[in-house]
């Protein structure tokens, strides 16, 4: 029977998902509404294409740890304690030379936290040989679309997130 990952509280969420042997990893802008218990709408895109791409297992994490179903509402500073955790998270659970799907929209990524967050996030995984990846096409502005808004037939393709910072931060 699989395993339930569950990393977070009520306030703030930093992992949920399938444990498994090589999981497919999702990287959002931020965590909703969802647990285990009761999937939102995200946590249900992610086993749809986690399956579909022959994954028997997903792992959901993102960018920033708040719970909130608004992204525009996200706090405007840096809250360490929280990044940290964020960050060690990432670390003990995305295996080595995984698939990362990135899948956080339309971001304001001009913001102080969202750009120092991603940035982090990418020099742990950069240490981890992670294979980018994005569904569909990206976004007009050049965003890797949220899985939400994803047709079901959609592909895999590669994503170079280190041009994507050099573009946008």
């Amino acid at each position: 029977m699989p395993e339930d990952i569950y990393e977070g509280n009520d306030n703030y969420r930093y992992a949920i998902g399938i444990k498994g042997k090589d999981p497919l990893i999702f990287i959002g802008i931020n965590p909703s509404t969802g647990t285990p218990e009761n999937y939102d709408q995200t946590m249900k895109r992610a086993r749809y294409f986690a399956l579909k791409f022959k994954f028997a297992s997903w792992i959901m994490f993102n960018i920033y740890p708040k719970r909130i179903t608004n992204p525009e509402c996200l706090d405007q500073e840096c809250k360490k304690k929280n990044h940290e955790k964020n960050m060690k998270t990432m670390e003990n659970l995305i295996p080595r030379e995984s698939i990362v799907v990135a899948a956080w929209g339309n971001i304001n990524v001009r913001r102080e936290n969202i750009s120092i967050y991603l940035k982090d996030i990418v020099k742990i995984l950069n240490n981890k040989d992670v294979k980018w990846k994005h569904i569909s096409s990206l976004t007009v502005k050049g965003h890797p679309k949220q899985i939400t808004c994803l047709s079901n037939d959609e592909k895999l393709f590669d994503f170079d997130i280190n041009n994507y910072l050099k573009r946008f931060m």
